[in-house]
């Protein structure tokens, strides 16, 4: 089961820094429903390109992590940070699923936007996945 949900993480982490990158290089598909709004539908922030970036190359981290808690292949990592990360990535996760109550997460406020839909049906529940599967991974792998 640690191998299947590991493998998982990885594949679901590479494919959301692939997405990342592709918003960053210009590409608009699903960007709408992926950026917060507030009741007017206005952007509640305006994520700069290379914002974009880090957030692609660090999901890109969360893949390669991921990746080698499975044994796809080994790096030679500081004995430390497998056990901290292991602990940190799903913790991050689990706190977007609580959100920031006002815009995501369970508790937000504002719920009518199209983000907010899409964050309900779609961000909250893959948050709640990457946290559980995170955990699990850790504490059985």
């Amino acid at each position: 089961m640690v191998l299947v949900l590991g493998a998982l993480l990885a594949m679901i982490f590479l494919f959301l820094s692939g997405i990342h990158f592709y918003w960053a290089f210009g590409g608009k598909w699903g960007i709408e429903a992926a950026i917060p709004t507030n009741d007017e539908n206005i952007q509640a922030l305006k994520p700069p390109t290379i914002a974009t970036i880090i957030v692609g190359i660090g999901l890109l981290f969360f893949s390669l992590f991921y990746m080698t808690q499975i044994e796809v292949f080994t790096a030679k990592l500081p004995s430390w940070l497998p056990l901290y990360a292991g602990w940190i990535l799903p913790s991050i996760f689990l706190l977007r699923v609580i959100g920031d109550f006002k815009y995501v997460g369970l508790f937000k406020k504002i719920k009518m936007t199209k983000f907010a839909k899409s964050d309900s049906k779609y961000f909250i529940p893959l948050c709640v996945f990457l946290a559980l599967a995170g955990f699990i991974v850790q504490m059985y792998g």
